[in-house]
């Protein structure tokens, strides 16, 4: 895994020649359930499974009973030494100060202009040693620690443990039965250890699904890690368990109503021309070409993405002197179905139309749409729960939820747009249960 990944991080290469594309620790016990055979590519080199058995059926089961989803490709970044908890506290809005060992807290961290410029999850797995986990962690934690001359080591550790999301309402069960021990005491945001297949294996009780759920950081260098994928799915299946594709991966996030990057808004790391030009993994040139709207226009503080109760005021890290009031504050969106209803006959009659959605969500494909009342609409997606589409969007902050606004859809490349009208919600959609108390 670790000779693989080196070598398809180097995106200078020639890909599928000098720069290879592998699949994740799981892919032998995934390559036996994915229908689609069809496998998305994600964060330099990995291969997900797309989709298992029919999208929609994967996410009802998010909700219904349990899904088995594959973070793996997320980058793991090691910090430890004298200076680690100085450098994570400083890197983040949250005050990490009575972080305990065991203990996970979300880390929105900021650039110099008071924009998010990564989020993720840092777990403390010793009195001077931290895991933090997100795409490019290992980057921009290198750029805090030549910052301040933080005495750390910083180790990339992304192939070195799997991270398999176990979620839903009957996700505690398939633990349990699995382990062969309870695990209703362990709290949300907590980990502990157990050995699986001889092999040391972080569970941790954590999702952005909003439902109760667990991520599993299985050390791969035994190479047994699909037989916990393997097992996973051979016991879940009494409880209705499905494996979940990428195809259905975020529609989760937009049901329960977190901001993801690239959908939603774009990371503050680099210069506008270095982000435009970042544009090319997540657009076509047509599409960039066409877009209305700046790169600058989503660069979002915390508060525009739902995190302003994580500030710490009274603590100090990169970016606080420069943040702003927010102009706009994250929101739902539900789309009219008569108008959907409506866009889609539209495809089947002999004059120009506005696009078709991609169903169920288009992934990490970047569309930002008007809202013409003010604000932009994002990760929208297809519910099978709710039997909606609905999106994110950052609304001006005088708009309540209730109100009806407008979103222009289309405008991609030369084809005629149109408008949707929707109804302004309160976040989450769907209720979210994943920090609720199970002993």
């Amino acid at each position: 895994m670790r000779e693989q990944y080196e070598k398809a991080q180097q995106l200078g290469k020639l890909a599928f020649a000098e720069r290879p594309y592998f699949g994740s620790p799981a892919a032998p016990a995934q390559a036996e359930t994915n229908a689609s055979q069809i496998w998305g590519h994600i964060n330099s080199g990995f291969l997900i499974g797309y989709e298992y058995s029919r999208w929609w059926k994967e996410s009802l089961a998010l909700r219904q009973a349990a899904v088995l989803g594959d973070w793996s490709w997320l980058n793991k970044t090691r910090v430890r030494g004298k200076d680690a908890a100085r450098l994570m506290d400083y890197a983040t809005i949250r005050d990490l100060s009575r972080q305990q060992v065991g203990q996970i807290v979300h880390t929105p961290m900021l650039s110099e202009q008071g924009k998010v410029a990564i989020e993720g999850l840092t777990l403390k797995v010793g009195e001077d040693e931290y895991l933090f986990t997100q795409s490019a962690s290992y980057r921009w934690l290198d750029f805090l620690r030549q910052k301040k001359d933080f005495q750390v080591e910083l180790e990339d550790v992304t192939p070195d443990y799997t991270c398999y999301a176990l979620q839903g309402p009957r996700s505690t069960e398939i633990l349990e039965a699995l382990t062969g021990e309870s695990w209703k005491d362990l709290k949300f945001s907590r980990f502990r250890s157990i050995e699986f297949e001889k092999t040391k294996t972080i569970v941790a009780r954590q999702g952005v699904t909003g439902e109760v759920g667990y991520e599993f950081m299985m050390r791969t260098d035994t190479g047994r890690a699909h037989e916990l994928w393997r097992k996973l799915r051979e016991v879940g299946r009494d409880f209705g368990l499905r494996e979940l594709g990428f195809k259905a991966q975020m529609i989760g996030h937009t049901e329960t109503g977190i901001a993801t990057v690239i959908r939603d808004y774009l990371p503050d790391r680099g210069t506008p021309e270095q982000l435009k030009k970042m544009m090319r993994y997540w657009m076509s040139v047509e599409e960039l070409d066409a877009a209305d709207w700046q790169v600058a226009d989503h660069l979002c503080t915390p508060e525009e993405l739902g995190w302003q109760y994580k500030i710490n005021p009274e603590k100090d890290f990169l970016g606080k002197s420069a943040l702003q009031a927010p102009k706009y504050r994250l929101m739902g969106l539900e789309w009219s179905s008569e108008d959907m209803a409506e866009l889609y006959a539209a495809q089947f009659r002999d004059a120009p139309s506005a696009p078709p959605p991609d169903l169920p969500a288009g992934q990490f494909r970047v569309f930002f749409m008007r809202v013409l009342e003010g604000g932009w609409a994002s990760g929208y997606a297809y519910s099978p729960t709710l039997r909606r589409m609905i999106s994110l969007a950052r609304l001006d902050k005088r708009i309540q939820p209730g109100d009806k606004v407008q979103v222009r859809w289309g405008g991609f490349s030369d084809e005629p747009a149109c408008t949707i009208r929707a109804t302004v919600r309160a976040l989450p959609f769907i209720a979210q249960q994943r920090t609720k108390t199970l002993s």
